[in-house]
């Protein structure tokens, strides 16, 4: 108040905001272009009682208004047929938009600011769009709503008794078990959706291919069903076998890393063919990854729409706000369908949000919302067919609250703590009136019943009835029939350079037997492949940037370079030869959020695009954890998907830049398989590993080093020149080729007799000074280059320590829990026989980076630590 009063007693009025600067408001001015063809008349009655009941919910304050301009504009029509409604709707939305002016004249309202920078006007001219927007879809909704055909009914009776029938099924096989080979039972784990069946619906609105083959590619509509939404995905072309074959996780399960025959890895379906993205545990994965599909889509220009679930409780979660987020901010063609189940687990909604209606959510967002009843399968099918129409017409996303119940536990599990064992104990805690409630409007009996009130033959809704008991009937003898996925394809497909070990690798590698192998050396003694240049060559920086730049020319607009502040120049002013050679509308902006940067890359992967993203320093990629390993790094070895993206993160210390930007970070990676992860060290080795990565149809780390950027005068943060001639022609011609230069690879760069040193990144060039010195005391080092830390090249580092005896591993990461100790224990248990001395890890001491040059100096590995250590090492 006090600074409104302040601007008046100024005289400063009048102040506009510049529309570009303003959140743009898509979908002002909205109007389908054609009529829809009713199957019944809407009764005008029924229509202006719909209209007001949604202005109720979204708009309350406008009902009068509302109700006024509807007799207004009505003409004593008693129905309308479709050609009706639509002249209608669109002459009573021109007429409410007059209405609206009126505001402006309230007396007493300042013609000056309402908030800073935008006045009266411009405000409530916004905030009327935003009502018209609204309205216009509620109109739109009910003309989908009247052209309901007979064949979508049968279709939606359909799916849902299949959908019942099969939960029926795996609730009857989790309490009796099917047999394991061990001579045991196994029930498998299911999720029932009692109640919420009519969410099959959805995909009579959609763009849909159900015969679609695993092997062709699929043109259609995409959603993202919650665990419990397997209604919607036999809605969409998945069948009752694979359904239940992966909840049993049989040999045949769609969770076989993409591998005939191994089958079982995750209890999730999915149908990504036919376009079901399998849902993940943490449940709102699913839905922002779907946003970086419609990011996509949206990049690519296709009309294509997409549709992410979620339940009121995963409603809570930063990374679904994140996704509607990024939605809202690019207009991306997506609708959220968000299910208040009345419980997530055993959390009430009242403890998981203070919201009045869950639609509300999408208000701070900027999106269009609205409530339906999710016993009523038309109203799914017609909010979400009216959400596509609107999406594709360039209106943006929408969210779509379903008011509903789960009429069972969480999974089958949980059925007699939430609704009580017939025994009696637990007795149950569910709201015995809530459940008498939804039970009365069961989707399946009462749509049934409204079918045969609309003419359907109670005959041929029993003959589909039968038909369903057989199909899935048949499908549970099928699926009992069935196999198991031999144990030991666990290990394929971890990525696509390499599988995990098995335990009888393990223990092979305990016997000694490689000390008895020859190992000519690579190098001679004291040769070494690290060579400068004082003039003409590239530095580090530099070699990133021209990567980048032929990445941007080989793969045109497939890719995609995203991230914070990326496209006036990004982080270190890397995106400026991008921009220059004119490529600026591939670099993209993202909110200040890594995980919806990650998740939403990792879905544009999965679309077909190969995306950049970037995490503008180390620490911070500890916001995108989450998607890096829990999302990005299973998809392969679930369901075999590839996911080609690139991850390229600064970092690193001797930048004075504290302990959130430089931190090390690639041991946090080491614990959970399916992640690439590259350190290059030198300008020829990060140019050719970021054209091998972006190659690549994993998701990479490259974890750059800020401290070789050459940000001092074309110097390193150790006051080194490293810069080099960099030949871009052998990793160029080994793309060409389908061949790999050096991804997956570790380099001898120094040849060397009495140790072998093992490192990568910065440390590297410490490494060759280092040894370079103890050269003078004729201690000859051997060097290896790790490169590629995941997956490691154990065979290249074994090798070298079974010729010289010794083994140092250096790492500029915190000593205790660095990845070097992992890469210790497995050289080890294949040349442990083969030592002269004690191996050796050398690291940061373990405290955070500091921020003052005399702190981190100390901190992180110094050459004469370096010196000191293998010194006394060799002579061990």
């Amino acid at each position: 108040m006090a600074w409104l009063i302040r601007r008046i007693l100024l005289g400063v009025m009048g102040w506009t905001m510049a529309q570009g600067e303003m959140p743009t408001i898509r979908g002002t001015n909205w109007s389908p272009e054609s009529a829809l063809e009713f199957v019944n008349p809407l009764p005008s009655e029924a229509a202006k009682s719909e209209l007001l009941r949604f202005t109720a919910e979204r708009h309350d304050g406008h009902l009068q208004l509302v109700g006024a301009v509807w007799d207004f504009v009505h003409r004593d029509e008693k129905s309308f047929d479709g050609d009706a409604w639509h002249d209608f709707s669109n002459r009573f939305a021109d007429a409410l938009r007059q209405g609206l002016t009126g505001r402006l004249k309230v007396k007493g309202l300042t013609e000056g600011e309402i908030i800073p920078r935008r006045d009266s006007s411009t405000h409530l001219e916004r905030r009327g769009d935003r009502f018209l927007i609204d309205i216009s879809l509620c109109l739109r909704r009910l003309a989908h709503y009247m052209s309901v055909t007979s064949d979508m009914r049968m279709e939606w009776q359909r799916m849902m008794t299949r959908t019942r029938n099969l939960d029926s099924h795996l609730k009857e096989i989790f309490t009796e078990g099917m047999d394991t080979p061990d001579g045991g039972k196994f029930g498998g784990k299911g999720f029932r959706s009692t109640w919420q069946e009519a969410c099959v619906a959805v995909a009579t609105a959609l763009n849909r291919n159900r015969e679609n083959t695993p092997d062709s590619p699929y043109d259609g509509d995409f959603v993202a069903p919650m665990i419990r939404d397997i209604g919607l995905c036999m809605a969409m072309g998945d069948t009752p076998a694979d359904i239940m074959t992966a909840q049993m996780g049989k040999i045949d399960s769609v969770m076989n890393g993409g591998i005939d025959g191994a089958g079982g890895r995750d209890l999730h379906v999915g149908c990504f063919h036919r376009g079901v993205l399998p849902p993940t545990a943490p449940l709102p994965i699913a839905s922002v990854t779907l946003t970086g599909m419609a990011l996509s889509s949206w990049k690519k220009g296709e009309q294509r729409f997409h549709v992410a679930c979620i339940g009121e409780g995963s409603s809570s979660s930063g990374e679904w706000w994140e996704a509607l987020n990024l939605a809202a901010t690019r207009g991306l063609p997506i609708s959220y369908i968000l299910q208040n189940n009345q419980i997530a687990l055993d959390t009430p909604p009242v403890n998981q949000s203070n919201v009045e209606l869950w639609a509300d959510k999408a208000v701070a967002m900027g999106m269009p919302s609205w409530t339906i009843d999710g016993s009523d399968p038309a109203s799914w099918h017609s909010s979400v067919a009216c959400a596509r129409e609107f999406s594709l017409s360039g209106g943006g996303p929408t969210l779509i609250h379903v008011e509903t119940m789960r009429g069972c536990g969480h999974a089958h599990h949980h059925d007699d703590l939430y609704l009580g064992a017939p025994s009696g104990t637990p007795p149950g805690y569910v709201d015995r009136d809530l459940l008498s409630y939804w039970q009365a409007k069961d989707p399946i009996p009462s749509h049934r019943e409204l079918m045969i009130s609309l003419g359907f033959s109670e005959e041929d809704i029993n003959e589909m009835e039968s038909e369903e008991d057989t199909l899935v009937n048949e499908a549970r003898e099928h699926v009992e029939n069935m196999g198991w996925a031999n144990p030991e394809t666990v290990t394929k497909g971890i990525t696509s350079l390499h599988d995990a070990d098995s335990h009888e690798d393990h223990l092979i590698r305990l016997t000694g037997d490689s000390i008895l192998k020859e190992t000519p050396p690579v190098l001679e003694v004291g040769e070494c492949l690290l060579e400068y240049v004082d003039s003409g060559g590239w530095t580090y920086s530099r070699a990133i940037q021209q990567a980048m730049c032929d990445i941007a020319e080989h793969y045109g607009d497939s890719t995609i370079f995203m991230g914070e502040d990326m496209e006036v120049a990004g982080a270190f002013g890397m995106n400026i030869p991008l921009k220059a050679n004119g490529h600026q509308e591939k670099l993209l902006d993202m909110p200040l959020c890594e995980a919806v940067i990650i998740h939403s890359a990792t879905g544009a992967a999965l679309a077909g695009m190969r995306p950049m993203a970037e995490i503008q320093f180390g620490g911070f990629a500890a916001l995108a954890h989450n998607a890096l390993l829990n999302n990005a790094a299973m998809l392969r070895w679930r369901w075999g998907a590839n996911v080609p993206l690139t991850i390229r993160i600064p970092l690193g210390a001797r930048t004075r830049s504290g302990p959130f930007h430089a931190n090390m970070i690639e041991s946090w990676y080491a614990n959970d398989p399916g992640l690439v992860v590259v350190a290059p060290g030198t300008p020829q080795d990060a140019y050719d590993l970021l054209r091998e990565a972006a190659e690549l149809d994993d998701p990479v780390l490259f974890l750059e080093h800020i401290g070789l950027y050459g940000l001092r005068g074309g110097l390193t943060g150790w006051g080194q020149n490293i810069n080099q001639k960099v030949d871009t022609k052998p990793v160029n011609d080994a793309i060409a080729e389908n061949k790999r230069l050096k991804i997956g690879k570790a380099g001898v760069v120094r040849g060397g007799r009495d140790l072998t040193l093992v490192t990568w990144g910065a440390m590297l060039h410490i490494a060759k000074q280092a040894a370079d010195e103890l050269s003078k005391e004729d201690i000859e080092v051997e060097i290896i280059d790790v490169r590629t830390l995941i997956p490691f090249d154990a065979e290249t580092c074994v090798s070298s320590v079974l010729r010289t005896g010794r083994l140092v591993i250096l790492q500029e990461g915190q000593w205790f829990g660095g990845i070097a100790h992992s890469m210790q224990s497995r050289i080890l248990e294949e040349s442990f026989y083969a030592l002269e001395s004690a191996p050796l890890v050398i690291g940061a001491l373990d405290t955070p980076v500091p921020f003052a040059p005399p702190l981190e100096n100390h901190t992180v590995p110094s050459l004469e630590h370096v010196i000191k250590a293998l010194r006394q090492v060799a002579q061990g």
